[in-house]
């Protein structure tokens, strides 16, 4: 019998680990992974930590060439243009084709491009992969001055970036506030504070008209206020959107990704996706949701993987995903900040700003509620955290500064730890909130062991 060949485009989160378990489950089949970015695997989240100089680019490359040669994975450098699910074949562009017997599409999410007259002058950048990083640094590194556009964690990573290069930044929210989908008016009100204090110029109520270039290259921006400021460098950070120009016009079931089944599968059924792509449906809200966040892509790409040797030897797909609470820790400001679960969002009152979803992020954290939940805040110093409980269970938290209960919350959101008993004083803790739920996790977790 023929070796299984297992075809993955992609070689991020997702792609990689859908062949680590491939080889772990499928000792002789061949795996060839297609990349278009020229590079070996790298953490994508750790592209932030090379702008502003904390970690080197070497640091953030965690696979080698021998990592591929020991695992027997057929690293291509090149692109696919065109598949033909019906016959396993995907096309490249130079005239090359693969036949496989399971493909994973791993494609990833790009930068949304500027929408404003003056995107295509030298020095518009995005921020979204390590090349980016390199222009960043080039283009920063030289500037005077350089505005940001966007108001989720890309856009104030890349305002830290160009800062630390030297650069005088302004950071421009459309809003009265950074990040409106996700944090509430005190959260955000503690990470302006933190930003301001980092020399950022935080700009509200404020968007670009139009990016004024000399020479070819940006010179400033009009605002639509009709004030102008003066930089070299504009750095636009408004989401991502899923890559699905492979599937365009085949019959693949789509909505705003790759909607996948509780295997991983789409349509045909040797046809998988995971990661950025991949529209995959979650218990919380019942849907199918996107997100872009580097554990949901490795724990998809796991199961992928896993369902691709079966699905290749014939065999019927026997690892059901169960898509965990979307979960993300950063650093914004030299402020730590995790989010987990349902947290509640604030889509309705600026559609427009929330078109796409930034990296970094999950349509699950601000999905509506269809049943009644309750939410209570605390705050001490430059710390701050608040919970959403449903049906007497925690749902959602995001913690800013202070992260000890950052795994506890995360095992009782994700196990979704009946409260009922401790919710009203959970609710009314009135500054003793997180006393109040270590008490909880505590009681829980000597009763669970």
């Amino acid at each position: 019998m023929t070796a299984p060949h297992y075809l993955i485009i992609g070689n991020g989160a997702a792609g990689l680990s859908a062949a680590e378990i491939i080889r772990q489950r499928d000792r002789n089949g061949r795996i060839t992974i297609v990349t278009n970015e020229p590079h070996l695997f790298y953490s994508r989240p750790g592209i932030a930590y090379v702008i502003t100089g904390q970690v080197s680019e070497k640091q953030i490359i965690s696979r080698t060439a021998a990592f591929y040669q020991e695992h027997r994975l057929d690293l291509r450098f090149g692109t696919v243009i065109r598949l033909e699910p019906a016959q396993q074949v995907a096309h490249l562009a130079d005239g090359s084709k693969i036949s496989y017997d399971a493909l994973l599409l791993a494609v990833g999410s790009s930068a949304v491009p500027a929408p404003f007259p003056g995107r295509d002058l030298e020095g518009v950048l995005t921020f979204d992969t390590l090349d980016d990083a390199r222009r960043v640094i080039r283009y920063a590194g030289r500037a005077k001055a350089a505005v940001i556009v966007g108001g989720g964690i890309t856009a104030m990573e890349l305002a830290e970036g160009m800062h630390h290069q030297g650069a005088h930044t302004h950071l421009l929210q459309r809003g009265d506030r950074l990040w409106p989908r996700l944090f509430d008016e005190r959260e955000s009100a503690i990470i302006g504070q933190h930003a301001r204090q980092a020399d950022i110029h935080l700009g509200y109520n404020e968007e670009i008209e139009e990016v004024l270039g000399k020479n070819g290259k940006v010179a400033a921006v009009r605002l639509k206020s009709g004030r102008e400021l003066k930089c070299q460098v504009v750095g636009v950070a408004i989401g991502v959107k899923p890559n699905l120009e492979l599937v365009q016009g085949l019959p693949v079931e789509t909505d705003q990704g790759i909607l996948v089944n509780e295997f991983m599968q789409s349509n045909p059924p040797t046809l998988f996706a995971a990661g950025d792509v991949a529209q995959v449906r979650d218990r919380w809200t019942g849907r199918h949701n996107l997100d872009v966040l580097w554990p949901s892509a490795i724990n998809e790409g796991r199961a992928a993987g896993y369902n691709m040797v079966d699905v290749a030897r014939g065999a019927t797909p026997r690892y059901i995903y169960d898509k965990g609470s979307p979960f993300n820790a950063a650093l914004l400001f030299g402020v730590h900040l995790t989010v987990i679960g349902r947290v509640g969002g604030q889509a309705e009152k600026d559609t427009a700003e929330l078109a796409h979803l930034s990296r970094g992020s999950s349509n699950v954290w601000t999905a509506p509620f269809t049943t009644s939940y309750r939410s209570a805040w605390d705050k001490k110093g430059a710390n701050s955290l608040r919970i959403v409980m449903a049906g007497g269970r925690l749902v959602g938290a995001l913690l800013l500064g202070n992260q000890e209960l950052a795994d506890p919350l995360r095992l009782l959101i994700e196990q979704e730890v009946n409260l009922s008993a401790v919710q009203d004083t959970l609710m009314n803790a009135n500054g003793n909130l997180p006393k109040v739920l270590l008490e909880a996790w505590r009681d829980w977790h000597q009763s669970w062991q």
